[in-house]
């Protein structure tokens, strides 16, 4: 090794420790998650909205809450509203924090869907000289890398985003079937909005958007961890206008309403009717209604939560954060290796 590249090491490893994860970090927890608690706080007592809430859209960062019908926030609470995202258990600790501004509201019956960007975004998974080092670190990747995403957040989108990974996302494979014939592709992008609706964002530059709104219909399939790299292969039918379905590498089964093709490995398979389409920006919001909800067993699901807060959720042991940088390249099909710089935000 040169005394350069050792050199650059050596500072790496001063600024960022052991921090140096990526930024999409996937683990298996059993659904619904137990580990983050996300409140909304602002309108007197803080309510709990973990099962309340989806992100709508990257760029421009936008998140939807959901409220039942007559319960809104009044102009005056508006103006105060931010969501905190806390350990469930244990010392309830603040780990993140995003202010909120609204942007427009959606009603379903029963729900008023308020659409919010980000005022601000506090995260305290890291130390803030650790926090201050990644960000740096991020713009100057972002300088160097050719943008292929086709977004251009803002640096505080960029913070917001990464906040709402705290909160175990869950990876599902949507399957749908349409005039085109039908495809399969994995999804994180979603929430229980409660009132028997739920909410989901998808590239509006990818096909994946537009079948499902042809569609109008899907089947939301859970993925077990022990399947996480095949969800990771299907991530290219997001370009495919159809699949064949034999020629998957899983078997398939009919869901029980829509008989749609579902996996015969999903622990649970909801199947939706969509009730709104809402164009952003970078993502088309889907607002469905849930028309059946079958769960088969109980084990753990594929889910992603951001780099930051692994580090935080393995904090001051090592050795199982390590193991765990190479369950997670393996989880993506990927070669295990001991560092990575990844970002997927």
């Amino acid at each position: 090794m040169s005394i350069i590249e050792h050199s650059r090491r050596a500072i790496k490893g001063l600024l960022f420790g052991d921090t140096l994860l990526p930024q999409e970090f996937t683990v298996g927890l059993v659904e619904p998650q137990a580990e983050i608690a996300v409140w909304l706080h602002g309108m007197g007592m803080p309510l709990d909205v973990t099962q309340r809430h989806s992100t709508a859209c990257s760029d421009p960062f936008t998140i939807c809450v959901a409220f039942d019908e007559g319960r809104r926030p009044d102009s005056k609470d508006l103006r105060h509203l931010s969501l905190r995202f806390c350990e469930r258990d244990g010392q309830k600790r603040v780990l993140g924090e995003i202010g909120l501004r609204r942007t427009a509201t959606i009603t379903v019956p029963g729900l008023d869907l308020l659409l919010f960007g980000a005022r601000f975004s506090s995260n305290y998974c890291l130390p803030r000289t650790r926090l201050c080092a990644h960000y740096l670190f991020h713009a100057y990747s972002q300088r160097r890398t050719v943008n292929t995403s086709g977004m251009t957040m803002s640096f505080l989108d960029r913070r917001a985003a990464m906040v709402t990974f705290i909160r175990p996302h869950p990876v599902g494979l949507v399957s749908l079937v349409g005039e085109s014939g039908g495809n399969i592709f994995p999804m994180n992008i979603m929430g229980e909005l409660g009132n028997g609706r739920f909410a989901f964002g998808l590239k509006e530059s990818r096909r994946a958007a537009h079948l499902v709104e042809s569609a109008g219909r899907i089947a939301l399939s859970s993925v077990p961890i022990s399947q996480a790299p095949l969800a990771y292969q299907l991530a290219v039918n997001h370009f495919k206008e159809s699949i064949v379905w034999d020629e998957l590498p899983i078997a398939t089964k009919m869901s029980a309403a829509f008989q749609i093709p579902v996996p015969v490995f999903a622990q649970r398979v909801r199947e939706m009717k969509i009730e709104r389409v809402h164009r952003i920006g970078s993502h088309t919001f889907f607002v469905a209604q849930i028309i059946s909800n079958e769960r088969f067993t109980n084990e753990a699901e594929l889910c992603v939560i951001h780099g930051f807060y692994q580090v935080w959720r393995l904090r001051e042991r090592s050795a199982e954060l390590e193991a765990s940088l190479r369950e997670d390249s393996l989880n993506k099909g990927l070669r295990p290796s001991k560092k990575s710089t990844q970002c997927t935000v």
